[in-house]
């Protein structure tokens, strides 16, 4: 019954994540600030994550060894890069773009582990690799490579945080979710409610104010997306769950297709198809991610 349970929370995560990334494009179309967007979801956001720790009675726990803290930190740092290069990219380009290139951040991943901790290459790793490169080179457009949008750049740096997300995550593994999660959207809320006022102007409610309430509810189940993610990885494999959690860019790209109009070249469907794959292969590779520990020289606790 957990494994079921696992997949369905899993399917209405995705779900969850692409109808927020769908209304993110939405709302910058309709002339949202990009960082006021990610402020506010991730303020509610922060708040769904406390209240369910609360219900569930999980001990928020405080980390008071500074090195872990740190590393906490990061993890939220990367986990804010994340999404504003993400939204910012949206800006620019098309949700499917934007989504496909972000996801292949497992093949960034696996180039820091190669390089970094001398995990072996093998030819199923060489060709998950390859297919990556040859889909962002689709999706970049090849007529244009040597003159690369915005979109393209941002939604690629997204990726690359997003690695630095994963690595720093398993870093962290030690820790209840709950409890790295609170720390880090905190963090987030924090920085972002210091440059908000400064750098963008807030919405009236009374001309806006469904949106900015879809905003908060938004913000809200992605608290209970999150949990339900990590409840899944209690329950099946990591490589599993990974991949299971790729039906966001179906759904995102489906709902910008419907209500977007956005309709891909067959050039860069190609590239969605290509690295699609190639997230599949590296994503079930054997992976030395477990041993990130030892090139940070982290002494763990407990």
């Amino acid at each position: 019954m957990g494994h079921k349970a696992a997949i369905i929370g899993l399917i209405i995560a995705g779900a969850i994540w692409g109808i927020s990334g769908f209304a993110a494009k939405f709302f910058i179309e309709l002339g949202f600030s990009f960082i006021f967007i990610l402020w506010l979801s991730n303020i509610f956001r922060f708040i769904s994550v406390w209240l369910i720790s609360d219900y569930k009675g999980i001990k928020h726990e405080v980390v008071t060894d500074i090195k872990e803290l740190r590393m906490i930190l990061l993890n939220g740092l990367f986990a804010l890069f994340t999404p504003l290069f993400f939204l910012a990219s949206l800006v620019y380009t098309t949700l499917s773009n934007a989504y496909f290139i972000a996801y292949t951040a497992p093949a960034w991943v696996l180039v820091g582990a190669v390089l970094l901790l001398g995990e072996k290459l093998t030819a199923k790793k060489v060709f998950g690799l390859a297919l990556t490169i040859l889909g962002l080179f689709f999706i970049a457009n090849p007529e244009s490579i040597l003159s690369l949008d915005l979109g393209f750049v941002f939604s690629f740096i997204a990726a690359l945080t997003y690695a630095g997300d994963i690595i720093t995550s398993r870093e962290l593994k030690d820790y209840p979710f709950h409890a790295v999660s609170i720390y880090a959207n905190g963090f987030q809320a924090i920085v972002l409610t210091l440059v908000v006022p400064f750098s963008v102007a807030i919405p009236d409610f009374n001309i806006f104010g469904i949106e900015l309430l879809a905003i908060v509810v938004i913000g809200l189940l992605r608290g209970v997306a999150s949990d339900l993610y990590y409840y899944a990885l209690e329950k099946i494999e990591a490589s599993t769950a990974s991949i299971l959690s790729l039906s966001e860019l179906v759904i995102a790209s489906v709902l910008a297709f419907v209500f977007l109009r956005e309709v891909p070249t067959a050039i860069e469907f190609l590239g969605y198809a290509i690295v699609l794959c190639g997230a599949v292969i590296i994503l079930l590779r054997d992976s030395d991610i477990d041993n990130f520990e030892y090139l940070l020289h982290l002494k763990r606790k407990h």
